[in-house]
């Protein structure tokens, strides 16, 4: 049984040294889904020129200024995210589903027209609503049967030459106190351990057969609260601009097991370590944009969204636990609470549009920088003088790369119904260098009934990405391949007065 005497109050360092807001951070709350109005999301979001859709008001707000009438919308929506992992393993390829489904509010917005008695500026218009721009539910499922390593030896190698009140209180220190790390000679006297000489092994002999089993569980979303005005000179030109207030929330809990070893020590029959993090912030940005109609048929628009200047806080804790053939070890880490402020990248709109006969087509193209993103604490700098978040803000740079985004969009009106789809191609913020494409492909359809002061929407959309996903320090263990699936579903009501 271990020996924590007062060495335990020593163990309350720094966590910043172990967890630590990081580069994936910044990209997680820099990308935005095709989220919103059920019209909208039907077209992929390709709404840069073409106007009259409440959600537009967080791509370009000049559409606010088409507006004729005042307007109000609600738009429930269903989710289904479908995570399928893939992991090589030694003796076959491992291959597991997991579902989850949430309901959410998409869109809630108003919009208020006001004549005005000039000729060339015939009114002004204000938006005042909310959307949804994010979605961050999803599950994650791994089965291993793991002969090559065990996080055990990710404990051992973070531990490897730091004495005892020098391991840190979320990782190695816990692995420590729950016995599934050990000194080399843990003899101790009424002083201690004798032997506190940053030596350790492990009681779990990585190369051997174990099973591994690992999960996560994360939910949480984005929400952006708009303030919008709009206007048209001479029904050609349309000029808007919209503040926005993001908030987001972000939870993620992350089990990772194992057990059936075929050689540890001391007994050890199984252990399990989990991390949960709970993270939430307040944003603001402000996007402006111009809308102008070359003829009857084609319309041509351009928009610019500021970074939003994010104030984040962040809770993270750990829980170790072990069990043994007479006893069981657990081990909580100190409750981490971390603010730090986060600036997302510029994004630059051109879009254009046509109208033939009864039908729309629309293009928007995007460009945004993710080696702008950048994090930042106030007032805190490091014992040598550096930013808190220096190698971050380097990483960062190294990491990500300026992409590029497509949205295409098509409407037939065959009287009151409308029939919708569109397609969305996002590209790989990472850079050609690095080993993982990051790329997302949508794919969405939809119907509307307009009925003059009221109308009823319906969308559908379907959204695919690969990604590789790390169980621990790839030190040790490849990564595993997953395949993200998404199915939204989505209902808009909207009446005209």
């Amino acid at each position: 049984m271990k020996q924590k005497y007062l060495l335990i109050i020593l163990l309350f360092l720094s966590s910043i040294q172990l967890y630590s807001q990081n580069e994936f951070d910044a990209l997680r709350y820099s990308q935005y889904n095709i989220s919103g109005t059920a019209r909208y999301s039907s077209m992929s979001g390709a709404f840069g020129s073409l106007g009259g859709d409440f959600s537009g008001l967080s791509q370009n707000p000049a559409g606010l200024g088409m507006y004729q009438f005042t307007e109000v919308t609600f738009t429930p929506q269903i989710n289904s995210n479908i995570n399928t992992s893939y992991y090589n393993s030694s003796a076959d390829m491992q291959r597991f589903e997991t579902e989850s489904s949430d309901g959410k509010i998409g869109n809630i917005g108003l919009v208020l027209s006001y004549a005005k008695d000039d000729p060339d500026w015939k009114r002004i218009n204000f938006g005042i609503g909310w959307n949804q721009i994010a979605n961050y539910n999803k599950n994650i499922y791994i089965f291993n049967e793991n002969t090559s390593s065990s996080l055990a030896d990710n404990f051992l190698s973070i531990a490897q030459g730091n004495q005892i009140n020098e391991l840190n209180s979320f990782f190695a220190g816990p692995a420590f106190w729950t016995d599934i790390i050990d000194l080399a000679n843990n003899s101790f006297d009424s002083n201690g351990y004798i032997y506190d000489n940053g030596n350790y092994i492990s009681h779990v002999s990585g190369a051997t057969s174990k099973n591994q089993i690992h999960m996560l569980n994360a939910n949480g979303g984005m929400n952006e609260f708009v303030l919008s005005l709009g206007s048209s000179y001479q029904e050609k030109f349309y000029l808007g601009a919209t503040l926005g207030f993001p908030t987001l929330n972000y939870t993620e809990s992350v089990k990772h097991t194992e057990t059936n070893f075929e050689d540890t020590i001391n007994g050890l029959e199984s252990f399990s370590y989990a991390q949960d993090l709970i993270a939430n912030g307040t944003g603001i940005n402000l996007k402006i944009g111009g809308i102008y109609r070359l003829n009857e048929q084609i319309k041509i628009g351009g928009a610019l969204h500021s970074p939003t200047l994010f104030t984040m806080q962040e809770e993270f804790q750990t829980l170790t636990s072990a069990r043994f053939m007479d006893t069981s070890y657990y081990e909580y880490s100190p409750n981490n609470f971390f603010e730090y402020n986060l600036t997302t990248p510029w994004k630059a709109i051109a879009s254009i549009s046509a109208k033939l006969m009864n039908s729309i087509f629309s293009i928007d193209y995007e460009l945004i920088d993710y080696t702008t993103a950048s994090l930042d604490v106030d007032n805190y700098y490091m014992d040598n003088g550096s930013q808190v978040f220096n190698d971050e803000n380097n990483a960062i740079t190294n990491t990500f790369t300026k992409t590029e985004n497509i949205k295409v969009g098509a409407e037939t009106k065959l009287e009151k119904l409308s029939l919708r789809a569109g397609y969305a191609k996002f590209g790989s913020p990472l850079r050609d260098d690095y080993d993982e494409e990051l790329s997302r492909e949508n794919f969405s359809f939809g119907i509307g009934l307009n009925n003059g002061s009221y109308y009823i929407d319906f969308a559908y959309i379907f959204s695919e990405y690969n990604e590789k996903y790390q169980m621990y320090s790839e030190e040790f263990v490849s990564a595993s391949e997953l395949v993200n699936s998404n199915h939204n579903i989505l209902l808009t009501l909207g009446f005209r007065y």
